[in-house]
């Protein structure tokens, strides 16, 4: 079984931002020779950065078809709560590295997402990236659309229901989230967005359901709704009211005569006024208050409309809600005078940051720790790399990306064994690689992929002899790996050598229980 041949190769799409040159310069500059199998994927490498300098210049553009762009795809489902079809829009991040298959993503849940889902899908896509200097994580963004905006987003304020009895948040908490959670990659964090009508269906879930979401954004929402009864009934509520660890952003445009300011306007007492008095008394009513466990902080836009405050508030409030995920020591990594275990303390401090912020235990992205160790190796600096190559196996243990990087840190710099192969026989190298394995610093490359790649290119050219002094070789080098064994014995199993090989199998199987091709394999000669 080839452990990762022709899979990986250079695996890493690097963003030019990160970069200050080209793959072939970068492997110049460090005298970091590929091996043959990654020569194919530099070129590949090539389009792809035509293509990423495309995409950034379209925008947040993460899916093709029939040749349109587009950034989103339409889903729906049935719900029993609001008895009709609901139509919604979905935003899944892409990740530059198209092997990174562990990146789970929180969600954001956006109201009247048939409107506002472009603008805040692009601006998740800026600040969760280098250029938005990674204020917020990537999300996924699910746009919530109605077709009946009053049914859907105000709330109940009859004196003779209660609160609790809701509809549109029974359908959100109980059909449409565990619907995203089964079917997207999500991370048990979510956040609710919403305008006018959507600002008071967040703010009334953070008061009446909380426990639905962990944070909410509300731009200028319509907290003045049915004539103050909301706004009183709350009042009143939010004298007492504690919440555990949520978040709220609220922003407020200008809907009143710009000549106002807010103390003229608190003072009015027609009804142009009450939108903004009932926002301004609930975001005082929380500050007098000091309700325990909620992190509060709103916004006066004084030069916007209610409708130019979406894109500006949203912004902020992303920023607000997600204050403590930006980390302003990360540049510090790739400083000479940072040490090893200072540049790993940078990234395990800020995970423990957010997952206590978070309330679940988040890990540094993947591929995020994938280009700070492409970016160490490019400045030489491969102690710091093999580091958060060993960060990353430990946060992740069953990716294959990431036990191939701690190959990749420690092996490719050295000389690959296509320089003394053919050109001496099979035998006379793997003499020599035993040699090497002896060294503290080995020249070739004789990694157990590197070898086990080797051993499959001549096994697939029918060199059976060779390609099995090499599997050899590896089992020798390798004694507690489950892979090498594997590919053992389908080049005895080549040979004829049927007992031998059903023994190198079953060796693997031992190493590795999970190993379904050993499985399968002994299986298959067992009912023969």
């Amino acid at each position: 079984m080839p452990s990762l041949k022709n899979r990986y190769l250079r695996f890493n799409i690097c963003r030019f931002n990160n970069f200050e040159s080209s793959p072939d310069s970068y492997l110049e500059s460090t005298k970091r020779k590929p091996p043959e199998r990654y020569k194919q994927l530099l070129l590949e490498l090539k389009m792809k950065q035509l293509i990423f300098l495309l995409l950034i210049f379209s925008s947040t553009l993460v899916g093709q078809t029939n040749g349109d762009l587009c950034i989103g795809k339409k889903d729906s489902l049935y719900s029993t709560f609001l008895k009709e079809n609901r139509e919604i829009i979905v935003y899944v991040p892409q990740n530059e590295n198209p092997y990174v298959k562990t990146d789970k993503y929180p969600v954001l849940y956006l109201l009247d997402g048939g409107i506002l889902f472009t603008k805040t899908v692009g601006m998740i896509d800026h600040l969760s990236d280098y250029y938005g200097s990674e204020r917020c994580p990537k999300m996924i963004v699910v746009g919530i659309i109605s077709k009946n905006r009053f049914k859907d987003l105000m709330p109940i304020t009859s004196k003779d229901k209660q609160d609790s009895i809701d509809d549109f948040t029974s359908f959100m908490e109980k059909e449409l989230i565990p619907y995203i959670d089964k079917k997207y990659p999500t991370q048990q964090y979510r956040t609710l967005l919403g305008h006018s009508l959507g600002g008071l269906r967040a703010a009334n879930t953070l008061v009446y359901q909380p426990q639905v979401f962990n944070s909410f954004i509300a731009l200028d929402p319509s907290l003045g709704h049915d004539l103050f009864i909301w706004s009183n009934k709350t009042h009143e509520l939010m004298k007492s009211k504690t919440f555990n660890n949520k978040s709220l952003y609220l922003a407020m445009a200008q809907t009143m005569p710009k000549s106002m300011d807010t103390a003229a306007i608190q003072k009015d007492t027609t009804g142009w006024s009450r939108h903004m008095r009932c926002i301004m008394r609930f975001s005082n009513e929380i500050t007098s208050n000091k309700n325990k466990g909620l992190n509060f902080s709103w916004k006066y836009y004084p030069d916007l409309t209610h409708g130019e405050v979406t894109f500006e508030g949203a912004y902020d409030g992303l920023k607000s809600i997600f204050s403590w995920y930006y980390n302003e020591e990360i540049n510090k990594i790739y400083d000479n005078t940072t040490s090893v275990n200072t540049a790993i303390e940078i990234i395990t401090k800020k995970q423990d940051v957010i997952s206590a912020n978070m309330g679940l235990q988040f890990l540094a992205p993947e591929a995020n720790i994938i280009e700070i160790i492409e970016r160490l190796l490019s400045k030489g600096m491969k102690d710091k790399a093999l580091a958060f190559a060993n960060l990353n196996l430990k946060n992740y243990p069953e990716s294959e990306l990431a036990a191939y990087y701690i190959t990749y840190v420690k092996w490719g710099d050295k000389k690959p064994l296509s320089d003394i192969f053919p050109q001496k026989t099979a035998k006379e190298v793997t003499k020599l690689c035993l040699l090497e394995s002896k060294k503290a610093e080995p020249g070739y490359n004789i990694s157990e992929t590197a070898i086990n790649d080797l051993a499959y290119q001549l096994l697939q050219e029918k060199k059976l002899q060779d390609a099995l002094a090499f599997f050899k070789l590896n089992t020798e080098l390798y004694p507690k790996s489950a892979n090498v064994f594997d590919g053992y014995g389908e080049c005895l199993l080549a040979l004829g050598k049927e007992k031998e090989g059903l023994a190198a199998y079953k060796k693997s199987l031992e190493l590795n229980p999970n190993n379904s091709n050993a499985e399968s394999v002994l299986k298959k000669y067992n009912q023969k």
